[in-house]
């Protein structure tokens, strides 16, 4: 029996007739580079990176210093994978 990965099904309540990952493949990254946001736990970091899941749903790689602040070595510092919905905006770049 083939496997089959949930993100190839179509969405049944799609219009379009789209699969799960071409959906989320067409949503756009909500938080740009250097928003402060904050995680449930109250720490608040920076965005430093935007990326996708294997099924494309945007994601957000976090950490202390802004994007334009960090070096090779801080990548090794970085947390990643969050999805919008799991962070706050505290601050917008330039506000």
């Amino acid at each position: 029996m083939p496997l089959i990965n949930v993100a190839d099904l179509v969405d049944p309540h799609d219009p379009q007739r789209r699969t799960w990952r071409q959906i989320n493949a067409a949503m756009l990254h909500n938080l740009p580079l250097d928003a402060l946001v904050e995680l449930d736990t109250g720490v608040r970091l920076f965005v430093v990176l935007q990326g996708r899941d294997c099924d494309q749903t945007p994601l957000y790689w976090l950490a202390a210093k802004k994007a334009a602040a960090s070096d090779a070595i801080d990548k090794l510092t970085w947390i990643g994978g969050y999805p919008e919905d799991s962070l706050t905006v505290i601050k917008l770049p330039g506000e």
